[in-house]
């Protein structure tokens, strides 16, 4: 997926499901009382990863979301397509609850109101206060809880122009006295409000008694007509802009925390057009992304402006126009306020700038020009404010979405030589702008270990670069932020345990759980998982590192050779995953539903050539999934005659290119794919979008041009056009309203192989979009329920064989 396929359709994120019905599921839990039950594998409560826990700057309390997967119907106001509720509120906001808990240790208490949602949490400098936004008055508003009354209080009735990405929580003044905020604009309706009795029935094709007064016509125009048009010849095409303004564009103001009185600080009108805010850290100035803008129809990428504006209000002031939007965090990542100054560092076309907000017209000026290119991420200032650490950007074509830079660099700002660190990985940080260094001379890195699978807690040297290994193993660690008395508060998970939120000293040489965000997780058996490496043909010939996990039931023993799946998503490090608790949920059904019924499940990683050229994807991912599944049934861990391979979205479509090139595969489920690249590429989606120009030349696609210049590769690439090769019995599994990859491709797919006389199946489920995790209850089981079928009846052991059936 793309990133703007994702600003105009919300990145979907691949998650536990929310769905509790006690009793339904009993009878499918498959073979043995180990396996896991799919209405806790569907209902399970979580911290989730792309939520933003905070710890309060005096470090005395943490603050988070707890998700509990709400129950809905398929025709609910959840259902795909619907970017908010009526009153406001972003879908993936429903069934989140806020809570505060001391960093000492202690009851968690929750801050929300009843039968409401509440997040975006942000506590006081002091911890005293909690501010956080709920929907318990219809719409999203400001709200904040004493810590020591352990009460809550709306603030304001003024609506919050909420987003669906981390970056608009509130800021708290330097005296406590405001937060600042970002409000719908007077004249703009809430973004889910819903149709005009008129316009609803326009909607659902009712015949109005009136006749018509007027032509019911849209009218799309190109070329000449496009340029005549008002508003034509600009970069970002009308359609893509008043979906920018009306999703993020926001008036940005200060809100009396005592009164609830509504002080506006930059407009929603203003230029650039206001977006997402911060502070300044003496708190007299306000910085602000604008709206999202693109380069044209088929570019890939997005863009926005910074400025600032003085806190106490006034005309904004442009600091750098056209930053790229980042692609692991799209409002966080981009600039950072320098501590005790007015300065900001930020990062445009790759390069590292500086920038003085209270001298306006002052060009900004580039520091570390000797670096060459940088990586978007990290981009971290230091304890003392005197340096950023920033990475190189890694050398050669980018063979998955994430790479990591080839080295950290600290960049000082008083313009002496910078100091570069052969040792790689994501800084530990004591908040999203500042380097956690409980010791000035050192700063910690989580570096991952390429061939064993494990991960390192790193302390280095700011000087010499020297390391010393603070922890080692595996499990996932997100740090929040500095805990008052020392150490350092994060969300840990690992193999068989659940995320939460734990202290550990500094020396991470104990920890303590602060959460217990699912309780019934406890219970659970998982199995062993192991790693390993090998090397696979990358799309310019080299051999290419790659990692394998695999996951196997509860019991296993070595040399088991089990029935196996195969997860992956092409172009990702999927064995990354492997980090997560029991292998997460990389394709929106956990790898636990299968390893826990008997199946090994193998999480591969799959490098394909780089974006915006034209490539080979089913060649470059044929060549390494098949080599990791080979090596692990040399190593014994699977039954190579008895392989599954299942994926969603564009993994979806990479499963049926698989059994395109190969008989290897016994079963495929494909998940909400897409299979037809050169019939899909004109496809018009709502308001005129043309998002498939770009997914399919400067995309994920990988075609590098539009299909009348290379109709060949588009042919090549698209299983639609290989059916005749396939003779893996094929399940398709898709949702009636997926917007993403539209259900009529897989209806294609499906009768390409009907015609051609080849086993295969398609579900088809009413009202459910595009990621079969976030399905309604009924929907959600039945459709996993029918994979572990599937599997049953296409995975027996073969004629003679020995191998135990899951």
């Amino acid at each position: 997926m793309t990133m703007l396929t994702a600003l105009l359709w919300k990145r979907t994120v691949l998650g536990l499901l929310g769905i509790s019905l006690a009793g339904v599921v009993a009878a499918q839990h498959g073979t043995g009382s180990t396996a896991l039950p799919l209405d806790l594998a569907f209902s399970a409560k979580t911290v989730r990863l792309w939520d933003r826990p905070a710890v309060s700057r005096d470090g005395s309390v943490l603050t988070y979301d707890v998700y509990s997967p709400p129950v809905r119907s398929p025709d609910s106001q959840l259902a795909e397509g619907v970017r908010f509720l009526p009153g406001g509120t972003p879908p993936e906001m429903v069934g989140l609850r806020v809570f505060v808990v001391s960093t000492r240790g202690g009851q968690a208490r929750e801050m929300c109101p009843e039968k409401a949602n509440c997040w975006r949490t942000s506590p006081s400098l002091d911890g005293r206060r909690v501010a956080f936004f709920s929907d318990a008055g219809g719409a999203p508003q400001l709200w904040v809880y004493d810590v020591a009354k352990g009460q809550s209080r709306r603030v304001s009735e003024a609506p919050i122009k909420v987003k669906h990405w981390p970056g608009d929580e509130a800021q708290w003044s330097a005296d406590g006295r405001e937060l600042f905020v970002p409000l719908r604009p007077p004249e703009q309706a809430s973004p889910g409000a819903p149709l005009t009795p008129a316009a609803a029935l326009a909607a659902a094709g009712a015949a109005s008694e009136a006749p018509l007064e007027k032509p019911a016509v849209t009218v799309y125009s190109t070329g000449l007509e496009a340029a005549a048009a008002p508003g034509g010849g600009t970069s970002t095409p009308e359609y893509l802009m008043a979906h920018f303004i009306r999703e993020n564009n926001a008036t940005l103001a200060a809100i009396d925390v005592a009164t609830g009185k509504v002080r506006v600080v930059v407009p929603a009108d203003a230029d650039p057009r206001p977006s997402c805010l911060r502070l300044s850290p003496d708190g007299k100035w306000v910085s602000y992304l604008s709206v999202f803008k693109t380069k044209g129809e088929a570019a890939s990428g997005a863009y926005y402006d910074l400025a600032v504006a003085l806190a106490s209000g006034g005309k904004p002031v442009l600091i750098a126009a056209d930053l790229q939007v980042s692609e692991r965090s799209y409002f966080e990542d981009t600039y950072r306020w320098l501590p005790g100054s007015r300065q900001i560092v930020f990062l445009k076309d790759r390069k590292l700038w500086i920038a003085d907000a209270a001298a306006p017209g002052t060009a900004p000026r580039q520091i570390g020009a000797s670096l060459g290119n940088l990586e978007e991420t990290p981009l971290a200032v230091t304890a003392d404010g005197k340096g950023v650490l920033v990475g190189q950007e890694a050398e050669g074509e980018k063979t998955y979405y994430h790479v990591p830079p080839k080295a950290l660099v600290i960049v000082p700002l008083d313009g002496s030589a910078p100091t570069t660190f052969s040792s790689v990985g994501a800084p530990v940080m004591t908040d999203r702008d500042t380097l956690w260094q409980p010791e000035p001379s050192r700063f910690a890195i989580v570096v991952n270990d390429e061939t064993t699978g494990d991960r390192s807690i790193v302390s280095v040297d700011v000087r010499s670069g020297a390391t010393a290994t603070l922890w080692k193993g595996r499990g996932r660690f997100d740090p929040v932020g500095a805990a008052e008395g020392g150490g350092i508060v994060a969300r840990f998970e690992s193999l068989d345990t659940p995320p939460d939120f734990y202290r550990l000293d500094s020396k991470f040489a104990s920890k303590q759980r602060l959460t217990h965000a699912e309780p019934r997780l406890e219970s659970v058996k998982v199995g062993p998982m192991e790693i390993f490496a090998s090397e696979v043909p990358g799309f310019d010939g080299r051999l290419l590192p790659v990692q394998t996990a695999v996951f196997m039931p509860p019991g296993t023993k070595p040399g088991a050779r089990l029935p196996a799946i195969v997860y992956f998503y092409s172009g990702s490090k999927m064995s990354t995953v492997a980090q997560e608790y029991g292998g997460g949920a990389p394709n929106s059904i956990p790898v636990q539903v299968f390893a826990t019924r008997g199946y090994a499940v193998l999480l591969v990683d799959v490098p394909l050539g780089p974006e915006g050229k034209g490539g080979n994807p089913i060649q470059e991912m044929g060549d390494a999934i098949l080599a990791q599944v080979y090596r692990a049934a040399e190593r014994g861990f699977v039954d190579s005659s008895r392989v599954a391979i299942m994926g969603q979205s564009y993994g979806g479509y990479s499963t049926a290119a698989m059994i395109t090139q190969t008989n290897l595969f016994r079963a495929a489920i494909a998940l909400d794919g897409l299979y037809d690249l050169a019939g899909g590429f004109a496809h018009m989606g709502a308001g005129g979008s043309t998002s498939s120009f770009m997914w399919s030349e400067t995309g994920q696609g990988r075609m590098g041009t539009h299909p009348w210049a290379d109709l060949r590769r588009y042919l090549a690439n698209s299983p639609y056009y290989q059916a005749d090769k396939i003779h893996t019995p094929f399940l398709l599994v898709h949702g009636k309203k997926d917007d993403t990859c539209p259900v009529g491709g897989a209806e294609k797919m499906f009768n390409a192989l009907k015609r051609l006389g080849r086993t295969a199946q398609i579900a088809v489920y009413d009202g459910e979009g595009h990621v079969p995790g976030t399905w309604s209850l009924v929907n959600a089981v039945d459709a996993t329920q029918r994979m572990v079928d599937w599997l049953e009846k296409y995975m027996s052991p073969p004629t003679g064989g020995t191998a135990a059936k899951p």
